[in-house]
């Protein structure tokens, strides 16, 4: 798909720009929800001193291609878990584009999402399928995660995820989030921020992608000097 490759030739570029300001940075463990085909997990294992990735992925088919990259590496840690505010069955739509795949409700008058589905051929909320969702407090209870790395890239459902980690994600130090400008999904990054802040997070980077269309937001946890 013509699409996919330049979408993949992009977001290469931006996933290395990222990688060269986070690398410089002091941290010991990597969290990764929204892995899709280990793209910052193969970049940060490049960091000796990150001991620990945790990897989360709820595609299936992504999932496979996760365990034959890294299946056999001590130093990640997969899981095929969604991430949410609660447990339970959850509906992962999917795209043609496997970046795109999302749990989120979308905004049907948007008129990115009616020229991506027009390019991709796809309809809304038409392929899904059912994946389990855990929290991220509860995955981590008796995980520590100090020092920590977390990396939310999961196509609007970033504030569900917080939402789960209301009391781990105290200990974690840096928090790279995803702001989309298409308003292809319904959320609101405000929400996002206030909670952010409400728990110390203050931002110290943007990153935009080559197309504008959305960009990664970098923040630290000011309890970490």
């Amino acid at each position: 798909m013509l699409i996919k490759k330049f979408f993949d030739f992009l977001s290469k570029f931006h996933y290395d720009k990222i990688y060269r300001y986070s690398n410089k940075l002091n941290f010991e463990v990597f969290i990764d929800i929204g892995a899709h085909q280990g793209e910052f997990v193969s970049r940060f294992l490049k960091n000796k001193k990150i001991n620990k990735i945790y990897s989360f992925e709820p595609n299936i088919f992504l999932f496979r291609n996760l365990l034959k990259k890294f299946g056999l590496n001590k130093r990640v840690i997969l899981s095929n878990n969604a991430l949410g505010e609660n447990t339970g069955i959850k509906k992962l739509f999917l795209s043609n584009l496997t970046y795109n795949s999302s749990m989120s409700k979308f905004n049907k008058n948007s008129k990115y999402l009616k020229f991506k589905n027009l390019i991709l051929n796809e309809n809304v909320n038409q392929n899904f399928s059912k994946v389990k969702q855990i929290t991220f407090d509860q995955y981590f209870k008796s995980k520590k995660i100090k020092n920590s790395f977390l990396k939310i890239d999961v196509e609007g459902y970033e504030y569900n995820v917080l939402r789960g980690a209301s009391y781990k994600v105290k200990d974690v130090k840096y928090i790279l989030i995803e702001n989309q400008f298409s308003n292809q999904y319904q959320n609101d990054f405000n929400k996002i921020k206030k909670l952010l802040n409400k728990n110390n997070f203050k931002l110290i980077k943007s990153f935009y992608y080559p197309s504008l269309h959305y960009k990664d937001m970098l923040f630290k946890n000011e309890k970490y000097k």
